[in-house]
């Protein structure tokens, strides 16, 4: 038998290298364990048994079609037939199935018709191998049987032959075949293109209805590196026709292709030089279309590109494989909150606080949120309201294949909420819950059930065209209900018949404190019904007086902490937030860590309250420099004789020659301040060149501080 098997083979890989094409047809029963379940073991091995033995006698019958033909059974029910098809075969591949397969089935099912009373039904994949040069036969049949089970175990794809056809078009004429696209990813703070995603496009497609096929089918026949190299090359040699002023470009990748040698090898950093792009102008987008199994290697793989300077996104966040572990375990640069998290996320409490918890996280851990599917103003709204970094959407702009213009619907958006954001807007946006919506037509049991289902949720609001014309209170409803005449009264009415027509609505500008004097300035039997927030009347959400006068309560507390007990200066807490904010609008700033020489001298000479009277003196001559410069400065008191400016980068050195000159002034006034002098360490911080976090600032602050003070006397240093 083997030896049969061994010639059989030998003489399909000489016809191979003759050029000549060979079927590969995969069979299997049809749930064959439930038919061992219903007839037992022996009964199975009889249809097994009679199955060869109608292949072979068909093979047989057949000969004079094929130049050749082999059968073997691979164990179980599974079998494989090779044909080598000759002149005479007047079908070709595509109708195999229906010219070879169906009639055996009903030949086969006819002798075993005395065995079992039921239909056996056969299922099959066909693959066809063709000699490739510098590829060895027994290589290429091996590659043909596997894609012949595949097919085998998956659905039946009448346009298979038709699909990978236009593959081998599509890999041998790239050019012609395949484009990039590319949709702009937006800044949630100033609205400025952060970057471009590249898509892969295939216009003139007549198998692929969208681009989401072409993946899956090119991995399943094993053609999913070249296509997704090609990909890769399309988008990177077009975008610097897209690009402007060193805006990212967004790679997808497939994890199993960062072992791709062609891409370890730097291919694609050679590409990225020849069309003037570095890979720290490039973020490889994880795209997760299968598990990753072994963490250790792929972060190794990571490592790799990291080190070259490249970006890692993760994508599909909250949907798929895009798991928690991925994130701890690979660390990435961005996170892509997937369009299934972001849609509705406006009027839906648990997606709104899902993202609110990867907004929390993200900071946590130096990582940027992008948002990704943002398709109406609603949402926009929302996710920039929870902090996101980064939005992507068909609201923000399609994928083209040209930059268009942003919706202008976005900047007039962005605007207001990033005035809104900042803190010393006192934003009443910052507890803003989801708010339900249902317009004037719609029934009262509509909403009834709507509350039944939601147990938690207490408001809803009712709208027309879109703008808010009253709410509809839970406990108002059921109590309307709950009368005796209640249910026949109202069910079947629109709900207008009992809503409040008059709740407190506020305009997204309101400070906190107008918004509490506002509540608290209501009739006692409405003073803890929810607050509207509305945009010109459009509905935002809701804010119960609860969360109200927990915020409020918060603030005051947070101001009495933040601030520093000698000088009044904001301390480390205010500090470290005005920094993060400062990098999370990636935008270029200045800063001065600022640091008395010899104060501990001083201090122990003349005693702790004439060392105080230092620091304020010190302190107020910060504040003095700081009202002297164009842009808006920020001085904050880190603790003793430390200190720390931020400002505008433009202004840096301007601003250290000042305090220097203040500082010798009003040292003049002071005991024993000869001994006395500053050390100003400072830090241009460019966030579009390097990815900088709190940590990053202060150790590189720490490191200019410990250079300048070597210098000795009143210097400043500014790197």
């Amino acid at each position: 038998m083997f030896k049969s098997v061994d010639i059989s083979q030998r003489k399909l890989y000489r016809l191979l290298r003759d050029d000549k094409t060979v079927w590969v047809l995969y069979l299997d029963i049809v749930k064959f364990q439930e038919v061992e379940f219903r007839y037992g073991y022996k009964i199975c091995r009889q249809i097994l048994e009679e199955i060869e033995n109608e292949i072979n006698h068909t093979i047989k019958q057949q000969r004079n079609l094929y130049l050749f033909s082999h059968f073997e059974s691979r164990g179980g029910d599974d079998f494989v037939v090779y044909f080598v098809p000759g002149k005479n075969i007047h079908w070709n591949i595509t109708e195999a199935i229906e010219k070879w397969v169906i009639p055996l089935e009903e030949r086969f099912n006819h002798r075993i018709s005395k065995l079992v009373s039921e239909k056996i039904s056969l299922r099959s994949g066909i693959a066809q191998c063709i000699n490739e040069a510098g590829r060895s036969p027994d290589y290429l049949l091996y590659a043909a049987v596997k894609e012949a089970f595949l097919l085998n175990k998956s659905e039946p794809d009448p346009n298979f032959f038709a699909r990978r056809q236009e593959i081998t078009y599509l890999i041998e004429e790239p050019a012609k075949y395949l484009k990039a696209a590319f949709q702009p990813i937006i800044e949630a703070r100033s609205g400025e293109v952060f970057g471009f995603e590249a898509l892969a496009r295939i216009p003139s497609s007549t198998c692929f209805n969208n681009i989401a096929d072409l993946f899956p089918f090119a991995e399943k026949i094993g053609q999913l590196y070249p296509i997704e190299t090609l990909c890769r090359r399309q988008a990177i040699t077009s975008y610097p026709s897209i690009s402007h002023n060193k805006e990212r470009l967004f790679l997808n990748i497939n994890p199993l292709v960062l072992i791709d040698p062609e891409f370890a090898s730097g291919h694609t950093r050679k590409l990225l030089s020849e069309q003037g792009l570095t890979p720290s102008d490039v973020v490889l987008e994880i795209t997760e279309r299968s598990a990753i199994e072994d963490f250790s290697t792929f972060r190794d793989a990571l490592d790799h590109y990291r080190k070259q300077g490249y970006l890692i996104a993760l994508d599909d966040v909250g949907a798929g494989y895009s798991s928690l572990q991925s994130v701890a375990e690979l660390h990435p640069d961005f996170l892509k909150v997937d369009r299934s998290l972001i849609k509705g996320v406006n009027a839906d409490p648990i997606k709104w606080a899902l993202l609110e918890t990867f907004v929390t996280f993200s900071k946590r851990i130096g990582c940027r949120i992008i948002a990704e599917g943002v398709e109406t103003a609603e949402e926009l709204r929302t996710v920039v309201q929870l902090g996101v970094d980064y939005i992507q959407g068909f609201f923000i702009a399609r994928p083209s294949f040209d930059r268009k213009c942003i919706n202008p619907a976005v900047k007039e958006i962005l605007d207001v909420k990033h005035r809104l954001k900042s803190a010393e807007q006192n934003s009443i946006l910052s507890m803003v819950e989801p708010l339900p919506l249902f317009n004037t037509h719609t029934l009262v049991n509509a909403v009834e059930t709507y509350f039944r289902d939601h147990p938690h949720q207490w408001l809803v609001g009712i709208t027309e065209d879109s703008r808010l014309v009253g709410v509809m209170q839970r406990d108002r409803l059921f109590s309307a209900l709950g009368t005796r005449y209640g249910v026949t009264l109202y069910s079947e009415r629109t709900i207008p018949i009992l809503m409040d027509t008059n709740p407190l609505i506020v305009e997204d500008t309101t400070p906190l404190e107008v918004v509490s004097s506002l509540a608290m300035q209501r009739s006692c039997s409405q003073l803890y019904d929810g607050i509207i927030v509305a945009n010109q009347r459009k509905p935002i959400g809701l804010v119960s007086v609860a969360n109200l006068i927990k915020t409020m309560a918060e603030r005051q507390i947070q101001i009495a902490r933040g601030a520093n007990p000698l000088t009044g200066l904001p301390g480390n807490l205010l500090i470290d937030q005005e920094i993060r904010q400062h990098l999370e609008r990636r935008s270029t700033f200045g800063l001065i860590y600022v640091d008395l020489n010899k104060f501990k001298y001083y201090n122990d000479l003349f005693g702790f309250q004439q060392g105080d009277v230092a620091i304020k003196m010190l302190s107020e001559v910060l504040l003095n420099s700081s009202c002297n410069t164009a842009h808006e400065t920020f001085v904050g008191h880190i603790g003793g004789d430390d200190f720390i400016i931020i400002s505008s980068s433009l202004e840096l050195e301007k601003l250290a020659v000042n305090i220097l000159f203040q500082f010798e002034q009003s040292c003049k006034q002071l005991t024993g301040t000869e001994s006395l002098s500053v050390a100003l360490a400072g830090l241009i911080i460019n966030t579009a060149e390097q990815n900088w976090t709190p940590l990053l600032v202060s150790e590189r602050a720490a490191q200019i501080k410990k250079e300048v003070k070597a210098i000795g006397g009143n210097s400043y240093l500014v790197r």
